[in-house]
């Protein structure tokens, strides 16, 4: 690895301590921000909160000009962009990806108010450290899941870390559609759609047929750092197969939160429709966003992070309706979502990724610390939710009454 990509990945992981360099006024999160990093600097060795923070500190400064150049490259942003994504980056501690969009989709005056770094600070702090270590380990998850009869993608091998797949056993000696992805990871990180076509011919991805050779080679990549989970790709009910991708199936993403000893209930929920043509990873560009309207069990207009100020009640590639359409399976998806919450009781919330099929709602993944952008998508899209931002803050309090600093 070179040096600048060295420190491209490196820059990526600050702020260490989630703190920008100063929180906006009206910034709803900055004194709840400010909490979770307190508590987490307490639990560090002295030369961490003395020497490693202000370091890291000193070092998100740094990176910000490079990081800031490098998306203002992929994204083509004129140079008087910049100065002022810098302006929003140093603030809030967010990457660049982040700062443009919530500016651009979100608010044009407020700064991002949860970014990555701070997120996974924040919601480390009120959750359950072993539910979400649960729930990043996607086979014990499914365990759980499935324990309690919820439906999870069907597993039909487990290669092992280290270990070479043996496309001379199941599930690689017929035809069949996969779906391979690391144990443990996020946003899509790792992850193969593998056709297998017979006579040694394979597809992933989408690209051209290959042997076995460029197959093994893949997975020997992925699982030289973890194990990976070989499932049965999955297919949409038949009434939104027409907001399928290629063999990208829309994924409902439902965000369940509940109070301090509460019952779940459901917050917001979106529906994520691959853009054709995008790689799945790109943030910006991989997904139409699509609202959820829960009492109408409708769907409403969905915005493209690409193009923040269009909003779509079609889709712009074969014109499905999108705005007024009643979302099939919708109630049995959300009152999965919300069974799979009573599993883990110590969490103030959970973005649970769902994939209506033919057979009814089949849960992918849960994720204890999931990007705000989404969560809070629906409600800063004019669709009613429920407040959020109080809830957590009441998680806060009562920890704070449990074990003050």
């Amino acid at each position: 690895m070179n040096l600048n990509r060295w420190w491209t990945r490196v820059a990526r992981t600050l702020p260490i301590d989630g703190q920008g360099a100063f929180s906006p006024a009206d910034d709803e999160f900055a004194d709840l921000r400010r909490w979770a990093s307190a508590r987490w600097r307490r639990r560090q060795r002295l030369w961490t909160r003395v020497l490693l923070v202000p370091a890291a500190r000193c070092a998100w400064y740094v990176a910000i000009p490079l990081l800031v150049r490098q998306f203002a490259r992929a994204l083509d942003l004129p140079a008087s962009a910049r100065a002022a994504l810098r302006v929003q980056c140093l603030r809030s501690g967010a990457q660049p990806v982040d700062a443009w969009i919530w500016h651009h989709v979100i608010s044009r005056t407020a700064c991002h108010p949860l970014p990555g770094r701070a997120a996974s600070m924040f919601l480390a702090e009120v959750g359950d450290p072993a539910a979400s270590q649960l729930l990043a380990d996607k086979l014990a998850a499914a365990d759980l899941l499935e324990a309690a009869g919820l439906a999870t993608p069907p597993l039909l091998a487990v290669i092992r870390r280290g270990v070479t797949a043996d496309l001379d056993a199941s599930p690689w000696l017929s035809r069949a559609a996969l779906f391979v992805k690391p144990r443990h990871g996020a946003a899509r990180r790792g992850t193969l759609a593998i056709d297998v076509l017979g006579a040694g011919l394979y597809g992933i991805d989408g690209g051209a047929p290959v042997g076995r050779s460029a197959l093994l080679e893949r997975m020997r990549i992925g699982a030289a750092h973890d194990d990976l989970l070989v499932q049965a790709r999955l297919t949409p009910a038949s009434e939104i197969v027409d907001l399928m991708s290629g063999d990208d199936v829309p994924v409902l993403r439902v965000t369940t939160a509940r109070e301090p000893n509460g019952q779940p209930i459901v917050h917001s929920a979106l529906l994520e429709v691959h853009v054709p043509g995008e790689r799945p990873r790109d943030f910006i560009r991989a997904h139409l966003h699509v609202p959820i309207e829960l009492r109408a069990g409708e769907l409403r207009s969905g915005v493209w992070f690409a193009r923040p100020d269009e909003r779509y009640s079609r889709l712009p590639w074969n014109a499905a309706l999108l705005d007024g359409r009643p979302l099939a399976g919708l109630r049995p998806a959300l009152a999965a979502a919300v069974r799979a919450m009573q599993l883990l009781p110590g969490v103030p919330l959970v973005n649970w990724d769902i994939v209506v099929t033919p057979q009814g709602p089949v849960i992918l993944e849960g994720n204890t610390a999931g990007n705000w952008i989404l969560t809070i998508l629906p409600e800063r899209l004019g669709v009613e939710t429920v407040p959020v931002v109080p809830l957590l803050r009441r998680w806060a309090n009562e920890i704070d009454r449990a074990a003050p600093l």
